[in-house]
């Protein structure tokens, strides 16, 4: 962990070696699954950082992800192990299976610099910008910093997703302005549905706005059966939790894309704990 922390002004980036390697943030994916049909649609890649214990930490832990964001390199060297994970265990799956997509969690002070377009360059990763999806959150989107990088992964023709959706004080109004492909309402929001009728208010107006926008919406933290049925009753078009199966890497996917979720699409089998 101690090795990502940013760098201080004017020091060189330290040079890789196995012990740099096993601390360098390490993806893992969670599937994105069709709430009417279980298909496995797409993944997230989840970062996750190893510790020198071995044990893998989210970038959210001890303020880890903030402090990177504050130094220029410290992000474009996360972005280019990130990346390169991607050009290594997604590509087969990419050129395999139409349609797929990797949704990616980049700062919009990458995608606006042009550092992204570089790195997918260099990895041959541009031919595959249709099915990659930057996923910026509510907050990020809404700055000028966020509206630039948007704009800039549409000229890469990389697709948005705004994360996080409902974390923010943003109102509906203010996504009106952006351009964007997926909406990711947060779990925070669909943890209520069932308990809270405003809850249950609020989701179906922002279907309906996704509808007149022509975006997509997923649905985060889905993790019982009741939670699942009642998104897909109300329109929401993906979803991704324990209910559908825990982070894991890239290669199970196969076993995932080739039998999917179909058996829990109106309520099968409870949750599958492990990794949120």
């Amino acid at each position: 962990i101690r090795s990502m922390s940013p760098p201080s002004p004017g020091a060189r980036r330290e040079p890789s070696s196995p012990t740099n390697r096993s601390r360098a943030p390490a993806p893992t994916t969670r599937p994105v699954s069709s709430s009417t049909t279980g298909r496995v649609v797409g993944a997230e890649a989840l970062l996750r950082f190893v510790g020198e214990d071995g044990s893998l930490r989210a970038p959210g832990e001890a303020g880890l992800i903030e402090r990177i964001e504050q130094d220029e390199r410290a992000v474009e060297a996360m972005m280019e192990r990130v990346f390169a994970c991607l050009a290594r265990d997604a590509s087969p799956l990419l050129d395999r299976v139409p349609g797929f997509y990797i949704g990616v969690n980049i700062p919009p002070s990458a995608l606006g610099s042009g550092a992204i377009a570089r790195i997918m360059e260099e990895l041959d990763l541009v031919r595959h910008a249709p099915r990659l999806v930057a996923e910026v959150t509510e907050r990020q989107a809404l700055t000028p910093v966020g509206r630039d990088a948007l704009h800039s992964a549409r000229e890469q023709g990389v697709r948005i997703a705004v994360d996080d959706f409902g974390t923010g004080e943003s109102g509906l109004k203010q996504l009106l302005g952006l351009e964007f492909d997926i909406l990711k309402i947060d779990r925070t929001q669909v943890a209520p549905l069932l308990k809270d009728r405003s809850a249950d208010r609020l989701l179906r107006g922002v279907v309906a706005l996704a509808g007149a926008l022509r975006v997509k919406v997923t649905g985060e933290g889905v993790e019982t059966p009741e939670q699942a049925f009642f998104l897909r009753a109300a329109g929401v078009d993906c979803g991704q939790g324990w209910f559908w199966s825990r982070a894991a890497p890239i290669e199970a996917f196969e076993s995932m894309l080739d039998s999917g979720f179909a058996g829990r699409v109106v309520g099968g089998a409870g949750g599958i704990g492990g990794e949120r």
